[in-house]
């Protein structure tokens, strides 16, 4: 028997060549679009492209109910990485279809980037270049790690981590989880969302997108949060309500933001964020790692072997 697999996932598209033999060696025939997927695909690509396969090896593609339903010989949804949002889970069992994702993997390069953020900021990295390439010598006041607490929100692998190395370099961690954690991380301070948002100089969003975290950052968290916080996210674009970032941002109600991820990606030309020199702005690959995407790709692929039986 064979299977036919697309695989659409942008981190392993430039590498499917090195997984074909043994794809074909159990069965399996991988095939990606014949145009380039900048993030993800829409509800009708994936309606013509899934009309035939078996499988997908899928980034954040759109695969609602009606993609689902329309993919009659679907078997399994294999995630390149860890978050689901973006597949109608509730669809899929009905139909049948095992949806497998790679989890734990990330931890090191995301925490990684966010305390590159942290570090950037509080020792006015990019402020003290700029000042001496205008042949300025002026001092540019900054903060040491000590001196800042960072808040994180989620406190799951990533966040674990990230909470792990935060302390181990001086900072005042605390941590909101709608979960009860209990964590063996020395000093680490679990407390109410809103006094994480009154009490941080940096907050980092860690947890999932779902029904209780979607539009978690509206207003009225900004109303909360320090004059000068930056918020920083790698983890669901949707978990902050944008044009109330924005706003927030306009009327210098926190200091700035950090963001890998977006409401719609690829971000838009036009989007308000550009326009800001306190915002950071990176293309949803904070997880970068040759080592730990190797690891992704070869797990994504078992998944694929796994939900066809094949394994």
């Amino acid at each position: 028997m064979s299977f036919k697999v697309l695989v659409s996932a942008p981190p392993i598209l430039p590498h499917i060549d090195e997984y074909k033999d043994l794809c074909l060696e159990k069965g399996v025939e991988l095939f990606k679009p014949e145009f380039d997927v900048a993030e993800s695909l829409n509800e009708e690509e994936l309606i013509t492209l899934l009309k035939d396969a078996d499988g997908i090896l899928c980034g954040d593609d759109d695969l609602n109910a009606k993609v689902l339903n329309n993919s009659k010989n679907l078997k399994v949804i294999s995630k390149w990485g860890t978050g689901i949002d973006s597949i109608d889970s509730i669809a899929a069992k009905k139909l049948k279809i095992k949806v497998l994702k790679v989890v734990d993997v990330f931890a090191a390069p995301l925490s990684d980037t966010v305390l590159a953020y942290i570090l950037m900021i509080s020792r006015k990295i990019n402020e003290k270049d700029y000042v001496v390439r205008n042949n300025n010598w002026s001092k540019i006041p900054s903060f040491t790690l000590s001196e800042r607490t960072l808040g994180i929100v989620g406190l799951g692998h990533i966040g674990s981590e990230l909470a792990r190395k935060a302390t181990a370099l001086g900072m005042t961690v605390l941590y909101f989880d709608i979960r009860d954690i209990e964590s063996n991380i020395p000093n680490l301070q679990n407390v109410s969302f809103e006094t994480l948002l009154k009490d941080s100089d940096f907050i980092s969003i860690h947890c999932d997108l779902n029904k209780t975290s979607k539009h978690m950052f509206s207003n009225n968290e900004f109303n909360l949060m320090k004059e000068g916080s930056i918020l920083i996210n790698t983890a669901r674009g949707s978990i902050i309500r944008e044009e109330h970032l924005i706003i927030a941002l306009d009327q210098k109600k926190i200091g700035g933001a950090c963001l890998d991820v977006f409401e719609e990606e690829p971000l838009s030309d036009e989007s308000p964020l550009k326009k800001f020199d306190n915002v950071f702005l990176s293309p949803h690959n904070s997880n970068a790692s040759p080592d730990v995407f190797r690891k992704v790709h070869s797990k994504s692929i078992e998944n694929i072997f796994i939900g066809l039986g094949i394994s």
